[in-house]
């Protein structure tokens, strides 16, 4: 066996062309197949071998867990952090508060960040394959973090705000009013999360896994 990256290679399936071939035809794939197929090989003609014979390869996608990035380590980011992980996210948790940010609070989480607020975005390195939740202790801190990734650039896959109808509508407005494109805008869900008339922080989290799960797998995504 061997794993292929566009730019790396570990492990081998014996060397020589037919190794050449295949690490070929997996980088050719990648991006493109989204499941597994087999492709076979006539040593003489395809490979230019004198051993004669066919060789049969798998080729399998490897697609790595999509990321939660949190921001906020409060009542709700505790059962969003473990029910994202349950459901094959990687989860990093940040925020500035050392008594919130624990590791007996979020076990789950692969990695949690502490610093400032003003340090956080740029620290958790949000990619546009990156999810992204913002659970933080209040409105000017959730305006402040998406102020921040929006200037870093990488517009993450999906960027969630928490609250309410009202906030939703107050943040969208002040964030267009700093000049943040309206596809940063449009694309926040505020409320988070899909409609099923959650009320406590595990419900929340529970609609909130559901909509990240939705967008994921493309399906609709829509909240409340």
């Amino acid at each position: 066996q061997m794993r292929a990256t566009a730019d790396g290679l570990v492990g081998t399936v014996g060397g020589g062309r037919l190794e050449n071939a295949a690490l070929r035809r997996a980088r050719e794939l990648l991006g493109g197949e989204t499941g597994p197929r087999t492709e076979r090989y006539d040593v003489v003609q395809d490979l230019g071998m004198s051993c004669g014979g066919t060789m049969k390869v798998l080729f399998e996608p490897m697609t790595p867990e999509p990321r939660l990035v949190i921001f906020g380590a409060g009542h709700i980011a505790e059962p969003l952090c473990a029910m994202a992980a349950l459901a094959g996210f990687s989860v990093t948790v940040c925020d500035e508060r050392p008594e919130w940010l624990t590791e007996a609070r979020f076990p789950a989480a692969q990695e949690r960040l502490l610093a400032p607020w003003t340090e956080l975005p740029r620290l958790a390195q949000v990619t546009p394959a990156a999810f992204v939740a913002s659970v933080s202790p209040g409105h000017a801190v959730d305006v402040q973090v998406v102020r921040a990734l929006a200037a870093l650039g990488a517009q993450p896959r999906y960027l969630g705000v928490i609250g309410s109808q009202r906030k939703g509508v107050l943040i969208r407005k002040e964030l267009a009013d700093a000049g943040l494109p309206s596809s940063w805008v449009d694309a926040i869900h505020s409320p988070m999360g899909l409609d099923i008339g959650a009320a406590d922080p595990r419900e929340i989290a529970v609609s909130i896994v559901a909509q990240l799960v939705a967008v994921l797998r493309g399906v609709n995504a829509t909240g409340s």
